[in-house]
């Protein structure tokens, strides 16, 4: 009776993921909660919010735009919007959340794993942090 429930359970996932897929709803991006909780090791400071700001105009201009917002010139040609990172519910997620996503990425979002060195991946987490207003 237990596996009749999950095998039910499943099935009715499985179409309510494929309903929203259709609809065109894009499904919550969390990172794992062992790397959600990741502790930044690099100091936000002026220094480090510099670094990342050249790092985050390099590399994540061209779809979030100057201000995060996701507006940037290639945003227009992608299959899915970029994330608004100026919006103040990035504040929801922890440093170590927006590593793992910076590091991962997330089709079209590229993996930052090979591009980008942890630190400068923490630089660029300090800098994201700024273009969101504090809730």
């Amino acid at each position: 009776m237990k596996a009749m429930a999950r095998f039910a359970g499943a099935v009715w996932l499985g179409i309510s993921l494929v309903g929203a897929i259709m609809a065109g709803e894009q499904t919550p991006w969390v990172a794992p909660a062992r790397a959600a909780k990741k502790a930044n090791p690099i100091a936000a400071d002026a220094q480090s919010m510099a670094r990342g700001k050249q790092l985050f105009t390099k590399n994540c201009l061209s779809c979030h735009g100057e201000t995060g917002r996701g507006d940037g010139p290639a945003a227009k040609d992608l299959e899915r919007h970029p994330g608004n990172l100026s919006d103040p519910k990035m504040f929801e997620q922890s440093d170590g959340a927006l590593f793992w996503k910076i590091t991962e990425g997330n089709k079209p979002m590229l993996s930052f794993e090979k591009t980008l060195t942890p630190e400068e991946r923490w630089d660029v987490v300090n800098y994201v942090r700024t273009l969101a207003k504090k809730p």
